[in-house]
């Protein structure tokens, strides 16, 4: 076999069924100030007959190239002898030890190495100053396949095995991994070794640790005596999270081990709160590892926020069963393990706290994104092809976590949630620290619910694409549904249809005599037809609206027909039911996008009825879609006749809604929005603690925040005031992360010299943290410098392969939302069109993804040119 870079599926297999019984012991140091990781590593693993020469994967370049010193590997020992350089060779990013030095059964490797250690988050393990008082914090991450950067390694999710690490450090730091520690050792004056138990088998991209001066809190009432480990210049601040913090992480663990009807799977479970931390959570066994400003607020928070925190948590801890405990075999299930992370968050949620309408959040947070992207020419199936692991990245998207779990939502209403529930429990029982695959999870549901799942299978996870499902229907002269009929069609005109079942809703207004009628609900089964007519409805009064996807179980796009739309825009003020008026909401939006109704129209509908929203959830969900109008998709003339009001309402909720949350939420949408002179003197005022909203505390991101929405929105000699702001910004720097949001803020400036300092920077400044670029690029690509901005378009899509190759998992997806996300026009849409034509080499998967982010481009075009005059409801 011929061995390429990374880790080709065909390698994947023939490792998965030659070796066996793999274990590591890795001895590892941590100095203060080290670029590189140090240490002695012993393999051993169970080799049969048929096994050949022992491939193991050591990807020896740093991750960003950046001519730091290279990973190495040395004094290799194979079963007691020492390999010599004819019986070791390296071979693209592996180290081949000669079958000559092994013998069947267990075989022992032994070797020093040392691997880059990164300040800017390019490498595997991240070293972290805390500019408030100078403490030091390392961390690893793995995930997808980046373990074998840091060690030699089996980096292959179906290659579990049991690890044992032993760290060297200062003596004041606290080293935190999958298992507890066995208690510290001195090794000298300043140093300690601290050694941990042997881990349960697990995969390479959940093995973790980190080091540091750790603040650590224990929650007492936790019989796994969980941890949360904090850099110790954030311990008071987050002293007050942690009774909220430690309730969900201990009520959530005991959910998940009563659905799964397993117990937990580790021997302990401790939070790691990581500066800067490129992901908001990775759910390494036994130690998540969380991002610093989701678990301590940096301002006020919103229901959002509280939700978004919690989501987090509890999508961390279901993959302890559902990822950890049980593995896809490999990354092209992917979906399997972060779909059913999002799903049980949810079902954890509705569980934990109760003050949320969960499903009405993940219709608000969750299903949006899935169809933005399910809806483009980028979209993949659920179940994507992975041919090697250096293409694992480009799996993690909106699919695996946004459609992945709206599908299992779909799924449970389809084959009952018991015997839904049975299957999941059934295949975590089968496939403990082991490996599993999307067929494992089908034939659980077959023999839980005795159907036959084959084609319901395929059309969900095999085929990309989602329904567009439309209602028709008629009355007679009764007033009585003569005929009604749901219609699918493939929305990327595939031919594909997609088995559902649904709720239809038949909703009624007052009747002459105002007494105002209960709604219908039929539930139908589309069993993959295009056309299914529904007989039951037939006879019934005609109603006030019809909608085919009431309480949201169902996974497509709903729009409604021309009747019930005009009849929802008249009275939708006057909907009681909550989850419905959020579906409502939505679905006019779904109408704008596809340029069926003018995004003004929908602006006004927000000024006439989004007061009456108390949920700050669905609040915020409506304002966004605002804001998006608003900015993106208005004329400068619309702008100019809609902002006096819409500034007015917002001006107005900010001050005196009923709950801190709704005038928050109301104020961070009032920032991106101000336009007129008269809202910005106000926000000054506020900035200047003139004025105050009640309630909240303005804290330093909120004040940078109006900094930056004021750069965004005047030129460089516009007005005197941003002289002030800037001067103010330049003095935010007594933190590392008033330092990275004034950074981000600076991005914003509405000037040529500014881009391309940032720009230059993005591309040159090695130092330049990971962290610090994706909280810029959006104040950089900010839609009224579209301008500006639009010569970045193209040396941004240029930069793909490269970014591909050295960023960490989600970067290209940012890089590619801010930069086409920034633009809105023909020139812009050509630029993107020129480069795919261009670049016919470009790999797939990037090619997708730029199609997949150019779609808003094409839709703000259409939207723009359909109406871009006035339009009122």
């Amino acid at each position: 076999m011929t061995l390429t870079s990374g880790v080709a599926r065909e390698l994947a297999r023939l490792r998965a069924a030659h070796y066996s019984n793999v274990r590591y012991a890795l001895d590892v140091r941590l100095d203060s100030g080290a670029e590189m990781l140090q240490g002695t590593l012993e393999i051993r693993v169970a080799l049969d007959e048929a096994a050949g020469d022992l491939v193991l994967d050591w990807r020896t370049a740093t991750a960003a190239d950046d001519g730091k010193p290279r990973a190495r590997a040395w004094d290799i020992h194979v079963n007691g002898r020492k390999a010599q350089d004819a019986e070791v060779r390296h071979a693209n990013e592996h180290l081949v030890i000669s079958r000559s030095l092994l013998v069947r059964g267990e075989n022992v490797l032994r070797m020093s190495f040392e691997s880059p250690v990164s300040t800017t988050g390019a490498a595997a393990v991240t070293r972290y100053r805390d500019r408030e008082d100078g403490a030091e914090y390392f961390y690893t991450l793995f995930v997808p396949s980046d373990a074998s950067t840091a060690f030699p390694c089996f980096d292959q999710p179906d290659l579990k095995a049991r690890f044992r690490l032993s760290v060297t450090a200062p003596k004041s730091w606290t080293v935190v991994s999958n298992t507890n520690a066995e208690g510290p050792e001195d090794t000298g004056a300043t140093t300690k070794r601290v050694r941990f138990q042997e881990t349960q088998p697990i995969s390479t991209y959940v093995f973790a640790f980190a080091a540091g001066e750790f603040a650590e809190f224990r929650d007492e009432a936790s019989a796994l005596g969980t941890r949360l480990y904090v850099r110790k210049s954030q311990a008071e601040r987050a002293r007050k999270e942690l009774p909220e913090v430690f309730r969900l992480t201990r009520e959530g663990l005991a959910f998940f081990a009563r659905y799964f009807d397993s117990k937990f799977p580790f021997p302990k479970y401790d939070l790691v709160i990581i500066p800067e931390f490129p992901f908001r959570g990775m759910e390494h066994a036994g130690a998540t590892f969380l991002r610093e400003e989701t678990i301590i607020f940096p301002s006020d928070p919103t229901a959002n926020d509280i939700w978004s925190r919690a989501d987090v948590m509890l999508h961390e801890a279901a993959h302890q069963w559902f990822g950890d405990y049980v593995t896809m075999r490999w990354f092209d299930d992917l979906w399997l393990k972060e779909g059913f992370a999002t799903f049980m968050a949810s079902k954890a949620v509705e569980a934990l706290l109760p003050q949320f309408n969960a499903w009405k959040v993940f219709y608000q947070r969750t299903k949006p994104l899935a169809y933005d992207t399910d809806a483009t020419k980028g979209t993949t199936p659920i179940w994507q092809e992975i041919a090697n692991l250096s293409a694992a990245k480009s799996a993690y998207g909106n699919i695996v976590y946004r459609k992945a779990p709206s599908m299992l939502r779909q799924a449970e209403f389809y084959l009952g949630a018991d015997n839904f529930q049975r299957a999941v429990q059934m295949l975590v029982k089968e496939h403990a620290y082991a490996n599993t695959e999307w067929a494992d999870l089908v034939k659980a549901f077959e023999r839980t619910s005795g159907q036959k799942l084959d084609a319901w299978a395929e059309a969900w996870v095999k085929r990309r694409g989602m329904a567009d499902v439309r209602v028709e229907w008629t009355a007679d002269a009764r007033g009585r549904i003569k005929n009604l009929t749901l219609r699918q069609q493939d929305v990327l005109g595939e031919g594909g249809a997609w088995p559902m079942r649904l709720k239809l809703l038949l909703a009624y207004g007052a009747d002459a005599a105002g007494k105002r009628r209960a709604p219908e609900t039929l539930t139908v089964k589309l069993d993959g037809a295009r056309e299914t007519r529904v007989a039951e409805a037939s006879g019934r009064a005609r109603p006030q609206f019809v909608f085919a996807n009431y309480e949201d179980y169902g996974y497509g796009r709903f729009l409604l027909d021309d009747a019930s739309r005009a009849s929802v825009l008249r009275n939708l003020g006057a909907i009681e039911d909550d989850f419905l008026r959020a579906l409502l909401w939505g679905s006019l939006w779904d109408s704008v996008r596809e340029a069926e109704l003018a995004p003004l129209a929908y602006v006004e509908l927000a000024i006439k009825h989004v007061a009456r929203e108390r949920d700050e959830v669905t609040a915020q969900a409506v304002l966004s879609r605002v804001e998006t109008a608003f900015n993106r998709y208005l004329s400068g003339e619309q702008q100019r006749e809609i902002a006096p009001r819409l500034e007015a309402l917002l001006s107005e909720r900010m001050m005196n809604a009923e709950t801190v949350g709704l005038r928050i939420t109301h104020f961070r949408a009032y920032k991106q929005m101000a336009t007129t002179v008269g809202a910005h003197a106000h926000l000054r005022e506020i900035f200047d603690g003139k004025s105050s909203i009640p309630g909240m505390t303005l804290r330093p991101r909120d004040r940078i925040e109006i900094v930056a929405a004021y750069l965004a929105k005047h030129g460089a000699d516009d007005d005197a005031y941003i002289k002030v702001y800037e001067g103010w910004l330049s003095k935010q720097n007594s933190t590392d992360d008033e330092r990275r949001y004034a950074f981000a803020a600076g991005a914003s400036r509405n000037a040529a010299t500014t881009k391309k300092r940032y720009f230059d920077a993005y591309l040159g400044d090695k130092e330049l943290a990971e962290s610090w670029i994706e909280a810029s690029l959006v104040p950089f690509n900010a839609p009224r410098q579209a301008a500006l901005t639009l010569p970045y378009l193209a040396p941004a899509l240029r930069e793909l392969p490269a970014l591909k190759r050295t960023r960490k998992i989600f970067f290209v997806n940012g890089w590619l939302a801010a930069f086409i996300g920034g633009q809105c026009s023909d020139d812009a849409l050509k630029v993107v069109r020129d480069f795919l034509a261009r670049e016919t080499a470009l790999d797939r998967d990037l090619r997708l993804k730029v199609l997949e982010a150019s779609d808003g481009l094409e839709r703000c075009v259409r939207i723009r040119a359909k109406f871009g005059v006035k339009s009122k409801v």
